[in-house]
This record gives C-alpha cells, structure tokens and sequence, in this order.
C-alpha cells in the first residue's frame, strides 16, 4: 500500500521549504505537491528548497512532478533545490541523472547559502 504524500511548509530566511514524506508517485499526492508549488509561484515566490529526507518511494510520476515543478519556477526566474534526499531518493536521481541538473545539499544552512546574499535580504 502507498504511503500518501504528506507536504509541511516552512520558511527560512526568506526562502521557502516544502518538507515531502510518504511516496512520491503519481497520484493525488503528486498533483498537491504541483498544486502547492504553482501556488507558491503565482504569490510570487521564486527561492524553493524541497526536503526529501522522508520521501520512502519515488517513481517516475513522482520524478516527472518534480522536473515539473524545477521547470515552473526556473520560467519565471525562480529556483528549485533538493535537500537531503532519502536513500530511495537519491537512488532515482541518480538513475535519471537529475542530480545533474538539481542542485542537491545534505545541510539547511548549505541549501540556504546557495540562493546568495539577495535571498537572505529578500523575504
């Protein structure tokens, strides 16, 4: 049985954290999770840091929602970033060698930093 996908909004210094647990997969969960997101960048929100320590399963729906959802924010000046990602994680990211194209950090403070000195001034 599928775990759902569970979503838990943060932000820090400015920038907004989406904390994942449950299955990233297609299914309703991944359509909140792109809802969520359009959301966000429809209030003006461009810095995004997505936390995958908790995320058990990805599949390619899941993958699919996430390029997605870079792409989104990357055509209205924005940035998606990938925090600790889970064993199970990191295992498709390396597959789909996205780990190649998203920036990926196993600290906060790492992730954070990475936006620069205009997003920490920038709430």
């Amino acid at each position: 049985m599928s775990a759902p996908l569970q979503i838990a909004q943060r932000v820090a210094d400015g920038i907004a954290v989406f904390e994942l647990s449950g299955h990233l997969v297609f299914d309703e969960g991944d359509r909140i999770f792109s809802d969520q997101v359009k959301a966000f960048a429809a209030a003006g929100g461009r810095r995004l840091i997505v936390d995958l320590s908790r995320v058990s399963y990805v599949d390619s729906g899941g993958i699919g929602s996430l390029v997605e959802m870079y792409l989104h924010l990357v055509r209205r000046g924005g940035q998606l970033k990938i925090l600790r990602p889970s064993t199970a994680a990191r295992r498709v990211l390396q597959i789909t060698q996205l780990d190649t194209v998203l920036e990926t950090f196993e600290e906060d403070e790492q992730a954070i930093r990475s936006f620069g000195a205009r997003a920490m001034r920038a709430g």
